[in-house]
């Protein structure tokens, strides 16, 4: 199957994202979220692909699994991963984002769930 391909964001939606790529790189991931979620109601608002839309979601999701991580909330974690996983798949980049090589740093957290042996600050959103 071949990998999806992003359309183009408008100017605010592409402010949304640095905005939301800022705040995670930060280690802010509520904030990241919250910048992140307007972005995926802006595309869903205007129509956008359901993929594109669902790629928002999941990145969403990353934020949300990275601070259940350092909650140490392992049902929170492991909800994150499941949902997000299918979203994020089939995606390689996107938007000027290694969405593939963001999914396989955040399976790591996933995987480390109860051993709680890394630092989710440590996981700049990687760049293509």
């Amino acid at each position: 199957m071949p990998q999806p391909k992003a359309r183009e964001l408008s100017q605010d939606e592409m402010n949304l994202l640095e905005e939301g790529l800022e705040e995670f790189d930060n280690g802010r991931y509520w904030h990241a979220h919250e910048s992140w979620e307007d972005l995926w109601n802006s595309l869903k608002r205007r129509f956008a692909p359901p993929e594109e839309v669902l790629l928002v979601q999941g990145m969403i999701q990353t934020s949300a699994l990275l601070l259940h991580y350092e909650n140490k909330n392992h049902r929170g974690v492991t909800s994150q991963w499941e949902k997000l996983y299918p979203k994020l798949q089939d995606w390689g980049v996107a938007w000027g984002l290694d969405i593939a090589t963001h999914l396989t740093a955040i399976e790591t957290f996933a995987a480390d769930v109860n051993l709680w042996s890394k630092d989710p600050r440590g996981h700049l959103f990687p760049r293509a």
